[in-house]
């Protein structure tokens, strides 16, 4: 992996690529359990361990196209404040540019300029919450998905039809088609003391008995063949379910680590509206309770924490935006086709993330 020496990145240090890196295992793990021929009927909703993983994608793909430029206009807004705060300006990063009525960046509001930060950095933060809430939801969709191939995987066999069964179904069956034969090509014979009336009805009862056997035994052999198919259906059901067992519960560690991702961005924007709140409490003066400065006005720590929050939130859409959506595209691709998996899909799919993660410490730029 490039370090971000090797970009030029300048990354804060509560910024680590580490932190982006489970948003990729977990689109590289979809890939591969769609590379994985076969599928798993369950008990829980929507009935397949495929069609499950398909609506996570749905889910994911949602929570990874979050729109982003939160920092731009927080920066914009903090830099109204110290002038108004009469502090000397100082350098500011050159802001991104933002698309006129971006619905990602809040319209500021009259009156006091440190009440117009507070504002941004709040919805900043409720963006990120609604984000780190559809990741846990995701995870525990993913858990529900383990357990219950857990379940399959592991669930206790009924009485299971072998060939050897069948084979004596089908013995069984050629025994009393033999009977049923004998039976009809016996000739009635009279005797001195049996009309020929008693014999025939004699031998007619002798081919009903064996023609009833013949059925029963038919009957029998069908239910066998059946039955071993049956069991063999529930033994690959078993063993798909215990293949796609072990990476499933790395998809639900990835899933919590993306909702930790998501957890440390909104922690660090607390932090934001924190500081925020005790230099709209001193009117962003020198004199602003527990706030260390750069200068007149200036929090030192804010700026910072901005920084921060700027290279993760900005670096998790970039991410998303031009490595992760289309590749989970593919990934779906691979899960609706049960059957034989496209092979070169599925190497493609791994390609792309590997891409992905070398990628990740030139998208954690902070302002320069």
């Amino acid at each position: 992996m490039e370090t971000p020496e090797a970009t030029g990145a300048i990354v804060p240090p509560e910024v680590s690529p580490e932190l982006l890196e489970p948003l990729v295992t977990v689109v590289a793990i979809l890939g591969e359990l769609g590379a994985t021929p076969g599928d798993v009927p369950l008990d829980v909703p929507p009935g397949s361990l495929r069609a499950g993983l398909v609506a996570l994608i749905a889910n994911m793909k949602r929570a990874m196209g979050h729109l982003h430029g939160e920092a731009t206009r927080l920066y914009r807004a903090l830099a109204t404040a110290r002038a108004t705060t009469g502090a000397t300006p100082v350098a500011t990063p050159e802001p991104a540019a933002v698309p006129p009525g971006d619905p990602a960046v809040p319209t500021a509001t009259a009156g006091d300029p440190w009440t117009t930060v507070a504002t941004i950095a709040r919805k900043w933060r409720e963006a990120v919450a609604s984000v780190e809430a559809t990741w846990a939801t995701l995870a525990g969709d993913a858990v529900r998905l383990r357990d219950a191939c857990g379940t399959t995987a592991t669930a206790g066999a009924t009485t299971e039809v072998t060939k050897d069964h069948l084979a004596a179904a089908v013995a069984q069956q050629y025994k009393a088609h033999q009977d049923l034969l004998g039976a009809t090509r016996a000739l009635p014979v009279t005797s001195e003391v049996a009309t020929m009336a008693e014999v025939v009805a004699a031998h007619d009862r002798q081919v009903a008995e064996a023609s009833a056997g013949l059925q029963a035994a038919t009957e029998a052999t069908e239910k066998t063949a059946v039955a071993m198919v049956e069991t063999a259906v529930a033994k690959e059901r078993r063993r798909v379910a215990a293949v796609a067992y072990e990476p499933l519960g790395r998809l639900v560690a990835a899933c919590h680590g993306a909702t930790y991702f998501y957890c440390h961005l909104r922690r660090c924007l607390e932090d934001i509206e924190a500081t925020v709140a005790a230099m709209a409490a001193g009117h962003g003066g020198p004199d602003a309770p527990g706030v260390a400065q750069e200068g007149p006005g200036v929090p030192k720590d804010l700026m910072a924490a901005v920084a921060a929050a700027e290279a993760l939130w900005d670096a998790s859409a970039h991410l998303a935006k031009g490595h992760l959506l289309g590749t989970l595209r593919m990934a779906r691709g691979l899960l609706v086709n049960p059957g034989v998996p496209d092979a070169t899909a599925a190497t493609t799919v791994a390609q792309r993330c590997r891409d992905a993660t070398a990628a990740l410490p030139g998208l954690l730029r902070g302002p320069r």
